[in-house]
């Protein structure tokens, strides 16, 4: 948000985008217990890259999940969604 809020404040400035003919979109995600092991919290991160260029990213704190394994897939999921999203 506070990125956003700087584009619009200085409108002098731009971002410069370049038109590829075929343009590469990766993910990366991840998640591991949260510090505090009484909540059974994960931490789940992801992040996705449009060529080299930083696009999204988000960290939070899920709900409970009953395996590592739920953890992950639900980190890949939300990954996956940002990448299709990013695709149309």
């Amino acid at each position: 948000m506070r990125i956003l809020a700087y584009v619009k404040s200085s409108p002098e400035k731009s971002l410069l985008y370049k038109k590829y003919r075929h343009v590469r979109i990766f993910g990366y995600s991840d998640s591991g217990y949260a510090s505090d092991k009484r909540d059974r919290k994960y931490t789940t991160a992801y992040c996705t890259f449009v060529e080299q260029n930083l696009v999204t990213w988000k960290s939070k704190k899920q709900d409970v999940s009953r395996s590592s394994a739920e953890a992950e897939y639900r980190v890949m999921t939300r990954t996956a969604y940002e990448m299709m999203w990013l695709k149309t």
